[in-house]
């Protein structure tokens, strides 16, 4: 009887050793769970960083090719008076700067159609910022509204194009007849992200507007020799124009 219990005791339990080689195994495989999980989370923070910057980035290019597919050669004054270019470059603390059509009016409002819109980029806090005015020629009070287009720009670039020369940068482009209606073809957007690197578009001007017989009022030069043969004030065909987004427009009697 004294030998089966002394039997049953030693088999009773774990040794130390044995205790000790579980703790390891169980170490091991929560530490490798641990790294697996700790990477999985790591990987979808980056993916969930990348989408978001990718959509920040596209919704910015939607807003830039928006404007500069819809540009103008508008003129307009600035809070002294001064005549402001159509498309200027570095001037007056913008980056770029230009008159653009196509400004909705859903509330109706008394105000034009074209805006002035202009960019700015902060070196400091990389903000990429877009800017424009309520009116065109604008008075001493008249301040710009500022929207932050997209953050974590460190360098943002605008290059004008006539041909397949880039030398067009630097001054404003004139649309006066005597200097042969200079102004670019296309622009060339550039800006760089820490997270995409340099994102290049090219954006191709309206070429309705790409004409070097343009005036500063918008008209052509072939519009005004023409002129004559336009209808006379009594001709409906003055009165196209009568949609049903403008039915107020009045009709000859």
């Amino acid at each position: 009887m004294k030998t089966r219990d002394k039997t049953r005791l030693k088999t009773k339990g774990f040794t130390l050793l044995e205790l000790l080689v579980a703790i390891s195994i169980f170490s091991v495989l929560g530490l490798g769970s641990y790294q697996m999980l700790q990477t999985v989370s790591k990987s979808h923070d980056k993916v969930r960083r990348s989408v978001e910057t990718y959509t920040r980035t596209n919704l910015a290019m939607s807003i830039l090719q928006r404007d500069f597919t819809q540009f103008i050669p508008r003129m307009v004054r600035d809070a002294y008076g001064e005549p402001l270019q159509p498309l200027q470059f570095d001037q007056q603390g913008y980056l770029v700067e230009f008159s653009r059509a196509g400004w909705n009016n859903p509330a109706g409002r008394a105000r034009s159609e074209v805006q002035r819109v202009a960019y700015t980029l902060d070196y400091e806090t990389e903000e990429l910022s877009r800017h424009f005015w309520l009116v065109l020629d604008r008075a001493e009070d008249a301040e710009p509204i500022s929207q932050v287009l997209l953050t974590g720009v460190k360098d943002f670039r605008v290059t004008g194009f006539m041909g397949e020369d880039t030398d067009i940068e630097a001054p404003g482009f004139s649309l006066d007849d005597n200097a042969g209606g200079a102004f670019p073809l296309a622009v060339e957007v550039v800006f760089s992200t820490e997270e995409l690197g340099d994102v290049q578009r090219i954006f191709q001007l309206v070429d309705t507007f790409v004409d070097a017989n343009v005036r500063p009022g918008g008209r052509s030069s072939d519009q005004d020799e023409n002129s004559d043969s336009l209808p006379d004030s009594g001709s409906s065909e003055l009165f196209d124009d009568q949609t049903p987004e403008n039915p107020d427009r009045p009709r000859p009697q």
